[in-house]
């Protein structure tokens, strides 16, 4: 490809020689590359910044943490206040069931049972 040579004329307009056009077009592509990059890595900035926690959502998570603390605490100090009293009352039948049950013996040993007594109510 050869370029021709104009005649110098009365204009203002700029002529490029090939390799200046060239090297102008290659800064080009270089810098809307950069720009390109640029965004991107503005994008992922934006992204990172969105998704880190702040000072203020870890406060609310302990916050959180504490109420849950607490309620399972109060729930254990009642379960166990529960179990106490059913093993109380269980504790009273048990002793109520073994006071009967020796009274049935005392009563049972009172009794005189010979062999003869046993054939006759047969």
């Amino acid at each position: 490809m050869r370029w021709r040579k104009r005649p110098k004329a009365a204009s203002t307009e700029v002529v490029l020689a090939p390799r200046v056009e060239r090297a102008l077009v290659a800064i080009a592509s270089h810098a809307e590359q950069l720009d390109g990059r640029m965004l991107r890595l503005e994008r992922r900035l934006e992204d990172a910044t969105l998704e880190a926690p702040t000072h203020d959502d870890l406060l609310e998570v302990r916050m959180h943490s504490a109420r849950v603390a607490a309620e399972l605490a109060r729930v254990t100090v009642e379960l166990r206040a529960e179990i106490e009293e059913r093993v109380a009352t269980s504790a009273v039948k048990e002793s109520r069931l073994r006071t009967l049950a020796e009274s049935i013996a005392d009563l049972s040993d009172s009794l005189d049972t010979t062999s003869q007594d046993w054939a006759a109510s047969a």
